[in-house]
């Protein structure tokens, strides 16, 4: 059993990686490679590389808040025991149990598969945890989908419709949380699914995609309150529309309506009830608190605008508890970083490695300061987007970048600074690279044309070495 897992799954694993690559080969041959099939053939390499990594990724690796099932805790695995033994809702003060406040839905799931695994025979703290990691698999695969799908109704084509869906397949944020067992998959999910469905319902105006929003965005927010973080874009789109249809002014209306009656009671449940029982406040989130080793002791101004050079040194974030020089304090860099590597350092015995490591930060970090920059740029021409898709993508990052800054300033430790906080700015960053290259690439604007065919070899560097540091990552970690 030994070498079959150490030796013959990664090597079946590595077949299976690359079998997408040789079989486009031989549509290319067939003259049958298609944008769509090129698409479908980088989702299912995504789909592999989520599985092989939960497959070598145990319970207590690369996991956050979470604690041991073997037991009850104020971890996410004490809140899911909790549910599952007693069947009903936390009946006390969620802020004496640390991942209690969170709303129930993840840990709802989680504890009716704990209970069917249970009652077939099995150990929970072993085969129960390891499916519930693989759960968490098929919503990372699923947030790379409904990716694809929207990027297609923004009108992507050709290199930038496939570079962007690299970027949904193969982010290893999202390979990271495909092994998860906190909530922060399903939410990020969900709020993919409602950015979708939102740019859907901009075109069709058909009620089962407003109610499809409601119901992703209110899910999401029983899931993770942050979802509604999402709620000024999609509203932003909602006025656009309702400005530009004056003939069905009254039908959207009642769309509107129907959405609020879906969506505010699912998502606002769980904390309105916290606050009635207990007068939890309702944005309440536990601090760590200044006595931690991962505390910041540095001044807002000081996080913010300091880029001292030393920063990047390493690609891994750092920790004083891990003998490193420092903690990491800068917002920005430290997000570039974990959400390459988590908060991990990654191939502490091999140089070779850890200098790959090194190419993908900055290859990576370089699109994303790109795409930011994009998502900017995408305002400078009318026929790149219409109206209400510029409204989305930047109040997408706008909102969701600017929580997380706050957030870091508030909770001034190392664990805030980090990108499962702010898995839509995936989204956000790989439509507006797409959009950039998809106008500029035959630009009569030298600048703007010399910018994207740089831009896309480092784009496709950045897929390749996170497809191999994954990978790699398997025979570290079997070996």
């Amino acid at each position: 059993m030994n070498y079959f897992i150490s030796i013959i799954l990664p090597n079946i694993y590595l077949i299976l990686l690359f079998s997408p690559a040789i079989y486009a080969l031989y549509l290319r041959r067939q003259d049958r490679l298609t944008d769509e099939a090129v698409c479908r053939l980088i989702l299912i390499t995504g789909a592999v590389l989520r599985i092989m990594y939960t497959t070598y990724t145990d319970g207590f690796t690369r996991q956050h808040d979470v604690g041991s099932f073997e037991a009850m805790n104020d971890g996410h695995s004490g809140y899911i025991l909790y549910l599952m033994n007693n069947h009903r809702l936390p009946d006390f003060d969620p802020r004496d149990h640390w991942q209690f406040y969170h709303p129930p839905l993840h840990h709802i799931i989680s504890a009716l598969t704990l209970t069917l695994i249970s009652k077939l025979g099995l150990n929970i703290a072993t085969v129960g945890v390891k499916v519930l990691q693989f759960i968490s698999t098929a919503w990372s695969l699923l947030f790379s989908v409904f990716a694809f799908l929207a990027l297609k109704r923004l009108g992507l084509k050709g290199s930038a419709l496939r570079l962007s869906v690299c970027a949904a397949a193969f982010h290893p944020t999202l390979i990271i949380l495909s092994g998860s067992l906190n909530n922060d998959m399903l939410s990020g999910m969900l709020a993919m699914a409602a950015i979708f469905f939102t740019i859907r319902w901009a075109q069709t105006k058909k009620l089962r995609d407003i109610i499809l929003i409601a119901l992703s965005i209110g899910l999401g927010m029983f899931t993770k309150l942050t979802v509604g973080l999402i709620a000024p874009a999609v509203a932003a789109v909602f006025l656009i529309v309702l400005i530009r249809s004056p003939k069905k002014r009254a039908g959207l209306i009642g769309q509107f309506a129907l959405f609020g009656a879906v969506c505010i009671p699912l998502g606002m449940f769980m904390p309105v009830r916290n606050y009635i029982k207990f007068s939890v406040p309702l944005n309440f989130v536990p601090a760590v608190g200044e006595g931690s080793q991962q505390h910041i002791n540095v001044s807002p101004v000081y996080r913010l605008f300091d880029f001292s050079i030393y920063q990047i040194a390493s690609p891994f974030t750092q920790w004083t508890w891990n003998d490193d020089p420092y903690n990491e304090f800068n917002p920005l860099i430290a997000l570039l970083k974990n959400a390459m590597f988590d908060e991990e350092t990654f191939f502490s015995r091999s140089i070779t490695l850890q200098s790959l490591c090194t190419l993908l930060f900055f290859s990576a970090a370089v699109c994303a300061l790109f795409a930011a920059c994009a998502n900017i740029m995408i305002w400078r021409k009318k026929e790149t987007l219409t109206l209400e898709y510029k409204l989305l993508l930047t109040l997408l990052f706008a909102v969701i970048f600017g929580n997380y800054i706050i957030f870091c300033l508030n909770y001034p430790d190392v664990c805030t600074e980090n990108m499962r906080y702010c898995l839509p700015l995936i989204f956000t960053g790989a439509a507006s690279f797409g959009l950039f290259i998809q106008r500029y690439e035959e630009s009569k604007n030298s600048a703007a044309a010399a910018a994207v065919k740089t831009i896309k070899p480092i784009a496709a560097c950045a897929a390749a070495l996170s497809i191999f540091v994954y990978t790699a990552l398997m025979y570290y970690t079997l070996w």
